[in-house]
């Protein structure tokens, strides 16, 4: 779940007191709850036999299905003449 580190200019503050490591802990930290987060809205929305993670996936492969069928409809329309 984990994301790449942004620049540290586009990161949140720290107090600069702090040392390296307990900034890379402090930004760990911060990382775990925005996972932890995501996963308690994904737990409001899913059923409750269901699995959070699992549910997003089956409903963000739906979406991208949906887009991609918007997609072609926008290309074929885009082919014909006059674009209609």
């Amino acid at each position: 779940m984990g994301q790449l580190l942004p620049h540290p200019e586009l990161g949140p503050p720290l107090h600069p007191h702090l040392t390296s490591k307990q900034r890379i802990a402090a930004w760990i930290d911060l990382m775990e709850f925005g996972d932890e987060l995501f996963l308690a809205g994904l737990s409001l929305r899913s059923k409750r036999d269901q699995d959070p993670l699992a549910a997003q996936r089956e409903s963000y492969a739906r979406h991208m299905e949906e887009q991609d069928e918007k997609l072609l409809r926008m290309a074929r329309r885009f082919g014909e003449p006059h674009g209609r």
